[in-house]
C-alpha cells in the first residue's frame, strides 16, 4: 500500500478513533506542526525536491543490481550474482533507489506544486512537473503499471490509489511536460529563483531544454508500444528535433554538483567519510574493460585506475609510480611464481554467454572481473596471497581512478539526463525514420564528443601513451573513424549507437542504461552474459512491493493481471511487449 498520501505524520502513520480526545489533539498538533514546517514557501520545496530527486536517481551508479544487470560492475564481497536478487527479492515499499518515492519525492513535489500555484510562481510548477516525470518514469519503467494519477495529490489523495496503466502514465507525463514547456516559454511566468534552483541557477531556458529532452527520451522508450496501440509519436518527436530547443551542450546537462562538505553531500564513491567500500569493492566487468581496451577509449583513463597489484612475468617483486590524467598510482608487480598455476585462470563467459577459461594477462594494467561470483578471490584463492588488500578489494583487477574517490569535482554529479544521451536518442530516431531532421552521423558523433567533454577529455593530438599524462587528450575524428565506431549506413549502425551509448552512461546513468538494454536488446552480449550466470531469464522488471500485495490487493491484482497473471521479473511490461 502506498503510505502517507492522505494523513501522514513525519514519522509513522497513526490512525485513531475520533472519540479519543487526547489522541485527536495529538493528531491536530502534529498536523499543525506539519503545516508550519512543510508548507512554507515553494522556493524551499523547490530546493528540497531537486536534491531529493537528483541525488537518489544518481545513486543508480552504485546500485549493485542495476550495475550487474547492465554489466558494468561486479562486487568483490558478493558470493553470488547481484542481478539474481532482481529475480527473488520483493521489497516492502516502492523502491526509488533506496527511497519510497510516494512518501518522499512525490510528496515533496505535491507540496511544491500546491504552494507554487497559490503564489502564482508557475515556473516552479513547471519544474515540479518535470521532476514528477523523472520519478514517474523511473517507477513505471521498473515496475510497469503504477499508481500515478491518484498518487500525486498530496494529502487529498486516495490511501488506496488505482494503478494507472503504463500507457496512461506515459500519456500523463507527456501532458505534464507539455504544460511545463508552455509555462517556461511564457516570459511572464514567475518562479525559479537562482538561489533556490540548485540545478540550473534559475536559467529557465535550461529547464525548457530538459523538459523537451526528457519528453523525447520517454517517446523513444514508448514509440513502438504507442504505434501498436494506434498512435504514431513521430510528429511530436519531429517538433522537438526541428525546434532545436533540447540539450545540446555539456552546460545543458541536468545534474547536481556535490558540495563535498559531508557524506550526504558528496560523490557516491568518495573516501573521505566513512567506509572506503563503495570505492574499492566495485570492480569493472571484464566485458566492459575489454570493450574499452579494444577501442583504446579515452574514458578508460579517466574513470579507471590500472590494476595496483598485477600478477607479473617478472622474476622478482618490483614497484613503480605511474601518472595518468594527473593522478599518481603506485603499482606493485607480484611474480606469477608466487601463485598456484590454477590461480592464474578463472571461469568466465564469452560474448555469447558460453563458459570459458579466462587466463590472467600478466602485467596487465587494465583487467576486469570475468565472473560475478567471489570477485575478491579471483586469481588468488587465499586472502594471504600477494596482491590481496582486504576483503573489500582485489587489486589484481582494475579499479576506480583517484578522481572517483573525491568528495566533489565538476565531473562528479548526480546525473538525471545529459546532452550526450539526447544526441544518441536523436541518432536512433533518425536512423529508424522517426524524425527527418539532421543526420544519424552528426547526432552520433556529437553524442560521443559530448560524452568525452563531460569527462574533460580534450580534442587534440593524441599522445603515444597516456602514461605520464596530466590530462587526457585524444583526436576525436580519429576515434570516430575506427572501424568499430564508424557508421556505414546499414542496420549495424544501431549496434554501434548502442555500444557507444552504453559506454557514455558508465558512472553517469546506469539506471537509463538498464532501461535501454531491456528496450532494445543491445548491446546483445549484456543479456547473454548476465543470463548465463543465472537459472532465470534476464530480469525485465522489479516485482511489486509487499505493501501493495498486502494492503492494496484489489489494485495490485488488476496490475498483475495486465502482466499476464504473474508478478515476475520476467513479465513484459507494456513498453516491452
Amino acid at each position: 500500500m502506498i503510505k502517507s498520501l492522505k494523513y501522514i505524520t513525519l514519522g509513522s502513520l497513526i490512525l485513531v478513533g475520533a472519540s479519543c480526545t487526547k489522541d485527536q489533539l495529538r493528531i491536530d498538533e502534529r498536523e499543525t506542526s506539519f503545516n508550519v514546517n512543510y508548507f512554507t514557501y515553494s522556493r524551499y520545496q523547490l530546493t528540497t525536491a531537486i536534491v531529493d530527486v537528483s541525488t537518489q536517481y544518481g545513486k543508480g551508479i552504485i546500485d549493485e543490481q542495476i550495475e550487474e544487470a547492465a554489466l558494468y560492475f561486479l562486487e568483490c564481497y558478493n558470493g553470488a550474482s547481484q542481478a539474481a536478487t532482481l529475480y527473488t527479492n520483493r521489497g516492502q515499499n516502492w523502491d526509488y533507489l533506496g527511497d519510497n518515492a510516494y512518501t518522499k519525492q512525490l510528496r515533496t513535489l505535491s507540496a511544491l506544486t500546491e504552494l507554487a500555484t497559490n503564489e502564482n510562481n508557475m515556473a516552479n510548477v513547471a519544474a515540479a512537473n518535470i521532476l514528477k516525470c523523472v520519478v514517474g518514469a523511473y517507477l513505471t519503467e521498473k515496475y510497469g503499471d503504477i499508481p500515478f494519477s491518484e498518487a500525486m495529490q498530496g494529502r487529498t489523495g486516495n490511501l488506496f490509489p488505482k494503478f494507472d496503466t503504463q500507457k496512461e502514465v506515459y500519456e500523463s507525463m507527456f501532458s505534464m511536460l507539455d504544460e511545463a514547456v508552455s509555462i517556461l516559454s511564457d516570459g511572464n511566468s514567475k518562479g525559479l529563483p537562482a538561489d533556490h534552483d540548485v540545478m540550473f541557477k534559475g536559467e529557465r531556458s535550461k529547464w525548457l531544454k530538459f523538459a523537451n529532452s526528457l519528453k523525447f527520451r520517454l517517446m523513444v522508450h514508448s514509440y513502438e508500444a504507442f504505434k501498436k496501440a494506434g498512435k504514431d509519436l513521430s510528429s511530436e518527436m519531429q517538433a522537438i528535433a526541428s525546434g532545436n530547443n533540447y540539450m545540446s551542450s555539456v552546460a545543458d546537462n541536468a545534474g547536481l554538483e556535490f558540495s563535498g562538505v559531508s557524506d550526504r553531500e558528496s560523490w557516491y564513491t568518495e573516501t573521505n567519510f566513512g567506509s572506503r567500500n563503495d570505492f574499492t569493492e566495485q570492480k569493472p566487468s571484464k566485458y566492459l574493460i575489454d570493450q574499452m581496451v579494444a577501442l583504446d577509449d579515452p574514458r578508460l583513463y579517466v574513470v579507471f585506475a590500472p590494476a595496483l597489484s598485477p600478477i607479473s612475468a617478472k622474476a622478482t617483486q618490483s614497484s613503480e609510480d605511474i601518472k595518468i590524467n594527473g593522478y599518481t598510482y603506485n603499482i606493485t608487480y607480484y611474480p606469477s611464481s608466487q601463485y598456484d598455476p590454477s590461480e592464474l585462470t578463472a571461469a568466465g563467459r564469452d560474448l555469447d554467454g558460453n563458459i570459458i577459461s579466462v587466463p590472467y594477462e600478466l602485467d596487465a594494467k587494465w583487467f576486469g572481473a570475468p565472473n560475478p561470483i567471489n570477485v575478491q578471490t579471483q586469481y588468488a584463492s587465499n586472502a594471504s596471497l600477494p596482491g590481496t588488500n582486504g576483503f573489500y578489494d582485489n587489486r589484481r583487477i582494475t579499479g576506480f581512478s583517484k578522481l572517483l574517490e573525491a568528495t566533489k569535482d565538476p565531473r562528479l554529479k548526480a546525473v538525471v539526463m545529459e546532452s550526450s544521451e539526447m544526441m544518441f536518442l536523436l541518432a536512433e530516431a533518425r536512423q529508424k525514420g522517426w524524425i527527418s531532421t539532421g543526420t544519424v552521423k552528426d547526432y552520433y558523433e556529437n553524442a560521443i564528443r559530448l560524452s568525452f567533454e563531460r569527462w574533460q577529455i580534450e580534442n587534440g593530438t593524441k599522445p603515444a601513451t597516456h602514461i605520464g599524462s596530466d590530462k587526457i587528450v585524444d583526436n576525436f575524428s580519429n576515434y570516430y573513424a575506427k572501424p568499430a565506431v564508424a557508421l556505414d549506413g546499414t542496420a549495424a549502425d544501431l549496434d554501434k549507437i548502442a555500444i557507444q551509448k552504453w559506454l557514455s552512461m558508465l558512472v553517469t546513468n546506469h539506471t537509463e542504461a538498464y532501461t535501454e538494454y531491456r528496450r532494445t536488446g543491445k548491446p546483445a552480449f549484456i543479456g547473454k552474459i548476465v543470463k548465463s550466470f543465472s537459472t532465470y531469464e534476464y530480469p525485465l522488471r522489479y516485482v511489486y512491493p509487499l505493501d501493495e500485495s498486502s494492503n492494496n490487493k484489489e489494485q495490485y491484482d488488476a496490475a498483475v493481471s495486465a502482466l499476464g497473471g504473474k508478478d515476475l521479473p520476467s513479465a513484459k511490461m507494456w513498453i516491452l511487449q
